[in-house]
């Protein structure tokens, strides 16, 4: 035993000895060596590294231990057994961006699994020289530089924008978090309205006080109008943790008129002390509320003081594929199963499939196939039913051999099918059914009656 542990010891400080960056983790993903090369290049210590546990996902917090250890996690493959060399873009201490090439070695037993990886870190000079690699570990590389200049250029690394109305957005956020004037968005539901909302909060200097989302369409009015009215009445102390910072009012078209100007004569008049930022969204256009009179003309110009147009999923394509690994590792995090990205072909299928529902629609889809994959990356046959289903019903055409129907007959099948499906997307929420298919609430109704439809079809 003695003997084991002298070899051991002996072989630990030549490792240390190497310029060359080397660790090592075990089958749990704990990282159990760091050598002096590793702290050299990434600005840590053995000591704080030594013990944690990485997760096939991106940060770039360069503050927390957890960042740089994520970054250097292998990919699932290796797990079961596969040697890969992977390009990296790994982020110092300091926060510098270091692109290099990591060669994962699995050290296997006699049944052939996996009890500890070796990892070997090739800084390169230039970041176009970095070699080729699966298409998966290319997403992931490719997503982590993304980040890390978005955080650099943006200070919003949590965002995933490199379409050009993301950077549209983007800039506008940008400005966003240099003021507290109120911020409107605009866009379908699922867009990740919220999101936005709670970056510019985070970023901004009243980052120490709390955001408040309220949803208008799902609250009862009398419930919103008592807690708006309690965050305006309640007198505040400016070293009170709980101070509230930002009011984001979601589905502001659903707001009563008198919880409008209750909002207005309240952050006009600064009362109690209560330095509240307005935040509000729509899926909807305002000027179409305003012009129907259901929102007051003096609240509607006061709230869009700044206005973002947040585009549909189906308007950013160039952001799908990053947008999906994004959200794969999100699910990878504290978890003990992972799954490092997608099997060739599938994600044609995510770009050519029109996400009626956006953002939160991918979400359930990747969380779904997350839960049902039983292999390194996601596949065909993880995916849920109901995506297939979508993909499929795309894909497919016409019958040859299908019988003529009366063309009345066949346009209102067509028709109910599609309201069918719109309300399933929406969770029957007819709001939101009406938008997706192009026509007024008052419209949507009329036809739903007009085919006998109801929401227990559903």
């Amino acid at each position: 035993m003695q003997r084991g542990s002298g070899r051991r010891t002996r072989l630990e400080t030549r490792l240390n000895a190497l310029s060359t960056p080397v660790f090592a983790l075990d089958a749990s993903r704990t990282i159990l060596f760091f050598n002096r090369g590793c702290e050299q290049l990434l600005e840590w210590s053995a000591e704080e590294i030594l013990g944690q546990t990485c997760d096939y996902a991106i940060d770039t917090d360069t503050d927390e231990c957890e960042s740089v250890c994520n970054l250097i996690c292998p990919p699932a493959e290796v797990f079961q057994g596969t040697r890969l060399e992977v390009p990296r873009f790994l982020l110092a201490r300091s926060g510098k961006t270091i692109p290099c090439l990591i060669r994962y070695s699995p050290l296997t037993d006699e049944q052939r699994r996996t009890k500890l990886v070796l990892g070997f870190i090739e800084r390169i000079r230039d970041p176009q020289a970095l070699p080729s690699a699966s298409a998966s570990q290319q997403l992931h590389a490719e997503l982590a530089a993304l980040r890390l200049s978005l955080r650099n250029r943006f200070r919003f690394s949590t965002l995933v924008a490199r379409s050009p109305g993301m950077q549209r957005v983007l800039r506008q956020l940008e400005l966003a978090v240099q003021t507290t004037q109120p911020v409107h968005f605009q866009g379908e539901t699922g867009t990740g309205k919220e999101h936005l909302a709670r970056a510019i909060h985070f970023e901004s200097e009243q980052r120490r006080r709390i955001f408040i989302p309220l949803n208008c369409e799902k609250l009862p009015p009398r419930e919103l109008k008592q807690t708006v009215k309690k965050i305006f009445e309640r007198d505040y102390d400016e070293s009170m943790p709980l101070e509230p910072g930002v009011l984001f009012l979601a589905e502001i078209q659903n707001l009563p008129r008198d919880i409008q100007e209750m909002i207005l004569e309240n952050l006009q008049a600064k009362a109690k002390n209560v330095h509240v930022r307005l935040m509000t969204a729509s899926s909807i256009p305002l000027q179409e509320l305003l012009d129907q009179e259901t929102i007051l003309s003096e609240f509607f110009f006061f709230i869009t003081t700044m206005e973002i147009q947040v585009p549909a999923l189906r308007e950013r394509r160039e952001d799908l594929e990053l947008l999906s690994q994004h959200f794969l590792e999100n699910e990878n995090r504290y978890q003990q199963k992972q799954v490092s990205g997608f099997a060739p072909g599938l994600l044609s299928l995510f770009q050519d499939y029109y996400w009626p529902a956006n953002l939160d629609e991918l979400i359930r889809v990747i969380q779904a196939a997350f839960e049902a994959t039983t292999e390194p990356v996601i596949t065909r046959e993880s995916l849920p039913l109901r995506f297939k289903t979508g993909v499929d019903a795309r894909s497919l055409g016409p019958s040859v051999s299908a019988p003529l129907r009366p063309l009345d007959e066949s346009l209102s099948l067509v028709e109910k099918e599609q309201i069918l499906l719109a309300l399933e997307l929406s969770r029957n929420n007819r709001t939101d059914a009406a938008r997706m298919l192009g026509l007024t609430r008052a419209k949507l109704y009329r036809r739903m009656e007009a085919l006998n439809i109801s929401i227990d079809e559903l």
